[in-house]
């Protein structure tokens, strides 16, 4: 690019200069620029399709409006996307003769595609946008003589065909056809050096009427079927013929003659000459038509113009083949002092002939060669390139230091040179180069030391004073201390105070006394042994000394209380952790922020260092050493790294990239490499020289980048196989997927079709993830095993400056149930449990409500059959005691006793006829049990009732029968007959808790166990087992084991006499 902007300044100022020598300054000139025109653009290969046969004929081209090629091939036409290309056969319904061979391919507005074949016209059957993965062509013409050769576009839409016999034939939208024959131009096929110049072309619309043609080197104009002569060039050819018979570039002209509109490569409505190689060649002007012919030194020539290709313009006007067709020219057409002369800036040889060319929108040149297609891009961004080796060596750039007259001063591996700014008027912005001190090689830094001197190191073990005025050495100085340290390099240099600088080495930091000229090895307190100490870098701000080191993290000294903060990917102090230990460059901006070069990114961090930021791969960084580091005027931050330089600008948060392709000398940068002069140029070193810049516009965005899906892959359920389909265009599609096959891949391309390598990509699954997911530079997305559910997967793309696609893919992907996991299965699944579980429920429901009915019965049955059993063993006592008191003449009290036993007989038949009675009956029939037991006994068993306060025996009501049974076996069994003091204490309380009465009946007999003893197998009382059994049925009948309780208590265990009994029995209101 620096040297397309010297051709305006050059001729300008040879203008100026009105010296009859101009032309000379003009060819020493360009011979000098011409060993530079390798590193102004980039080449890429395209292999051509050439579906399944060896590579015969021409492949010709022609770009859509979207900025992507098509080209012929064998028997069909192929779209690329750089990533991937589609193919798309011809179509021949009757299957004789198919179409082989395409000469002509043509896109109209519509975007349909016209193709010349040798067995006819064929013509897409809708437009390119509308086709999904093939284009399906119908033919246009069969069975006549219509080859095609020319195509054009009038201003209604309707689009003009000739044929070779100059047939033409005006075709409507609705493909009506109006066919005119120009009987006088049909050609005659003589001999002749080249017979394409009997082929009548189109060159361009006329106020929407007129159509401007060309026939060889004469010029006709179409006009309502008539065509007419308007000029003829054919006497002017001037152009050597070098037996290359290819077709001429239709829309361009051809035969040795090229229109322009008037103004646009020549001075407006002027006939001038100009020279070539000192052959002089004329220009006409034809009023009528506003257009400018130009006599051409080459068979064919494309114009260039400013508002097609602005990036192109810069260095041609024109595009040419030479060198008997197999180079590929531009040339700049320089007026000078009123002359005007055509100068080749630069040639780029093919191995075989030139078939054809074609510029497209975003200045890319494609050529077609052989079985090959060639993509030329010029660089569109001012870096100037110094010291890039001149074409024949190679020279590797490190430090760099400004001179006190703007001069800079740069140490390479081949010496250090000096560049000083020229003072030419023409040649503005560019530097002269020496090299002053070819003996001090392998250099990596300097420090100035005064006006006219310097102290610089590298990697000789060396420190060495310099004159930089007088281009002297003035001393070398070796630190030998160590012998042991012959590999001792020096990588950075500073200045510490006025008599003492700081050096970075691989064995630790130095210090070097520039008056008495000795080392000292200065310690770092956190570092046990600082030989082992690689450092790289050294900056200093302020009372702060930042020390970068190999393999140990970032040192940070405070100067003024000589403290130290460690930062690695181990370190706590100030809770940072470092993501590396190797640290390359080192800057503090003017905002105070502090910037690290890393083997694992650019680092940031905030201004108290509580957090870093990291710029990495998920940024777009395609390498991750960052080995320089600079500020631009504009506060922007620049990085140089192994594969690329890179913009920072922060406000935005945006990164864009720079390579070869987009005017960098090399992509790979080396470290200490980096410079910014007081006038805010940036220098960037790598292994060819020098990039050289101080501002970078943005580069222009394409007029409107897309992202395209090009392949898809994935399981067709109507097919029932994994197919695989090319795509040519965008559309929102839906795929379904069965459960077992649930994969789908995308292969996608933006429409920047040069740098794919560095476009970018980013997707989201909505229906799994609500967040972007980076794809980096992968162009194609595989998803495995995507759960059943319904999705939309969305894809977009960035260029290499950053630059988004304003459009998304999005796909619609269902990924369907197993079968048993379908909502139709759950549904019916559900019933089918429902009922299957209702039915067992039921079942069993019936069967044990069956059952318990019968336990119930067979309880209650077995409850009323114990009452019964107690009933006869009360009687059987009672009545026996009246058989014992008549036997024995014991009447007295007699009729009392029959009195009581009557009562008792009639509370008990009370009792027992109810499942409950009152508390209150309970108690009286005790009572009356326990006053009728006192009448046979001389000593009366005293009962004493205690009922609590807050029980009223009259409002609660029990089971009966609960207390008689352990009465009257305390009675019978619990005293002796001697026994003279006899008690029985009935304490009743209540639980409200447990709903529980708590029955508490103690005597003072002999007790269970001495009981037991006397009346060893005399008496059995099967009373109060009776009681136990009847409170278990009880407790069955309730379903609740535990309301029901009794427990037996022998009080001669506590050093007393006498038993205790307690029962706890549910209780009722009523």
């Amino acid at each position: 690019m620096f040297q397309s902007k010297l051709f305006k300044d050059l001729t300008d100022h040879l203008n100026n200069l009105k010296t009859p020598y101009g032309h000379i300054i003009l060819f020493i000139f360009f011979l000098i620029l011409g060993v530079a025109q390798a590193q102004d653009y980039t080449i890429r290969d395209i292999k051509i399709n050439p579906n399944g046969e060896s590579h015969k004929d021409i492949n010709v081209m022609q770009v859509d409006h979207n900025g992507f090629l098509w080209y012929s091939t064998y028997n069909g036409v192929v779209k690329d996307f750089e990533t991937h290309s589609v193919l798309s056969t011809f179509m021949d319904e009757n299957g004789d003769n198919p179409p082989k061979i395409a000469f002509t391919v043509f896109i109209d507005n519509q975007q349909r595609m016209w193709v010349s074949t040798q067995t006819g016209v064929f013509v897409s059957d809708k437009s390119l946008d509308d086709s999904f993965n093939r284009i399906k062509f119908k033919p246009f013409s069969r069975g006549e003589n219509l080859s095609g050769n020319s195509y054009i576009e009038d201003c209604d839409g309707n689009i003009w065909i000739v044929g070779a016999d100059n047939v033409i034939l005006k075709v409507d939208s609705s493909f009506a056809v109006e066919k005119y024959q120009i009987e006088a131009l049909k050609p005659t096929y003589a001999v002749s050096d080249y017979y394409k110049r009997e082929f009548l072309f189109f060159e361009k619309i006329i106020d929407c009427d007129k159509i401007l043609c060309r026939q060889g080197r004469k010029l006709f104009i179409l006009e309502k079927g008539e065509i007419s002569l308007i000029a003829d060039y054919t006497s002017t050819k001037k152009y050597e013929t070098m037996g290359y018979f290819h077709p001429e570039w239709t829309f361009n002209g051809g035969d040795g003659i090229l229109i322009s509109p008037n103004g646009e490569l020549l001075p407006k409505s002027k006939e001038i000459q100009y020279t070539y190689k000192g052959k002089v060649f004329e220009s006409y002007f034809i009023k009528d038509l506003d257009i400018q012919v130009l006599n051409l030194p080459f068979q064919e020539m494309i114009p260039i113009t400013e508002d097609g290709n602005p990036i192109l313009k810069d260095y041609a006007d024109f595009i040419g083949i030479d060198g008997l067709g197999k180079n590929v020219s531009l040339y700049k057409m320089m007026e000078t002092n009123g002359n005007y002369m055509l100068r080749k800036t630069y040639e780029i040889p093919f191995p075989f002939w030139v078939e054809d060319l074609v510029v497209d929108k975003n200045d890319i040149i494609y050529v077609s060669n052989y079985d090959h297609i060639k993509k030329i891009k010029f660089n569109k961004n001012n870096f100037e390139r110094i010291l890039y080796g001149n074409g024949k060596s190679v020279i590797s750039t490190r430090g760099l230091l400004e001179l006190p007259n703007n001069e800079i001063l740069v140490a390479t591996y081949s010496g250090v040179f000096k560049i000083t700014p020229t003072q030419s008027d023409f040649i503005h912005g560019s530097y002269v180069t020496e090299n002053v001190f070819p003996q001090l090689s392998y250099l990596r830094s300097f420090v100035k030391a005064s006006d006219s001197t310097a102290w610089c190191l590298g990697e000789n073990r060396m420190v060495s004073e310099i004159n930089f005025l007088e281009n002297t050495i003035i001393g070398m100085y070796n630190f030998d201390k160590d012998w042991e340290l012959g590999q001792l390099r020096y990588y950075d240099v500073l200045k510490k105070s006025d008599s003492t600088l700081l050096l970075a080495s691989n064995f630790g930091l130095q210090e070097f006394n520039i008056w008495q000229k000795k080392f000292r090895e200065l310690p770092i307190p956190l570092v046990e042994n600082t030989k082992k100490l690689f450092i790289r870098d050294l900056h200093k701000t302020g009372n702060k000394l930042y020390i970068g080191t190999d393999a140990n993290g970032l040192f940070i000294q405070d100067l003024n209380s000589d403290t130290f903060l460690h930062l690695n990917n181990d370190s706590t102090d100030n809770g940072l952790t470092l993501p590396t230990n190797k640290i390359y460059t080192i800057l503090k901006d003017k905002r105070e922020i502090l910037w690290l070069g890393t083997d694992k990114g650019l680092i940031y961090f905030d201004k108290d260092l509580k957090k870093a930021t990291i710029l990495d791969e998920a940024d777009g960084l395609t390498n991750l050493n960052v080995v320089g580091v600079l500020e631009d005027a504009e506060k922007n931050i620049w990085f140089s790294t192994y594969d690329g330089l890179y913009r920072y600008e922060r406000d935005v948060k945006k990164i864009t990239s720079f390579y070869e392709e987009d005017g960098l000398t090399f992509n790979d940068f080396n470290q200490n490499a980096y410079y910014k002069t007081s006038s805010n140029t940036l220098f960037f070193g790598g292994i060819r020289g020098l990039i050289v810049f101080d501002h970078i516009d943005n580069p222009a965005p394409l007029k409107e980048l897309q992202i395209f899906p090009t392949k898809f892959e994935y399981y067709d359920t109507h097919e029932e196989k994994e197919v695989e389909i090319d795509v040519l265009n965008q559309g929102n599609y839906s795929f379904s997927l069965p459960y077992n096959k649930n994969s789908f891949s995308v292969t996608y391309s933006i429409n920047d079709c040069y740098n794919t390598e560095n476009n970018k990509y980013v997707y989201r699954l909505d229906g799994f993830t609500d967040d972007w997911v980076n794809l980096g530079k992968q162009n194609t997305l595989k998803l495995l095993s995507i759960p059943p559910g319904d999705y939309v997967l969305r894809i977009k793309g960035f260029d290499s400056a950053g630059v988004e696609s304003s459009n998304e893919l999005h796909y619609y992907i269902h990924v369907a149930q197993v079968f048993y996991r379908q909502s139709w299965f759950l549904i019916l699944s559900g019933f089918l449990s429902v009922a299957v579980l209702l039915f067992l429920v039921l079942s069993y429901t019936k069967k044990v409500k069956k059952k318990y009915a019968l336990n119930l019965a067979l309880i209650e049955l077995e409850r009323k059959t114990l009452i019964s059993q107690m009933n006869p063993h009360f009687i059987f006592n009672a009545l026996n005691e009246i058989r014992n008191r008549l036997r024995n003449g014991k009447t007295k009290g007699l009729e009392h006793y029959v009195t009581l036993f009557s009562k008792l007989a009639r509370l008990t038949l009370d009792v027992t006829r109810n499942e409950r009675i009152q508390l209150a009956k309970e108690i009286d029939f005790i009572k009356s049990y326990v006053t009728l037991s006192n009448i046979d006994n001389t000593d009366d068993v005293d009962l004493i009732v205690k009922c609590g306060n807050n029980i009223d025996t009259d409002d609660l009501v029990i089971p009966p029968m609960i207390l008689q049974p352990i009465i009257e076996n305390s009675i019978v069994h619990g005293f002796t007959k001697d026994q003279t003091e006899k008690k029985i204490v009935l304490k009743i309380e209540k639980s409200t808790l447990s709903q529980q009465l708590i029955f508490s009946i103690k005597d003072n007999g002999l007790g269970i166990a001495t009981t037991k003893k006397t009346n060893n197998n005399q008496h059995q009382s099967y009373a109060s087992q009776i009681l136990k059994e009847r409170l278990n049925l009880m407790n069955q009948i309730n379903q609740r084991n535990g309301e029901y309780e009794i427990r037996f208590q022998d009080l001669s265990d506590e050093q007393r006499t006498g038993t205790k009994v307690i029962v706890k029995v549910p209780y009722t209101r009523i």
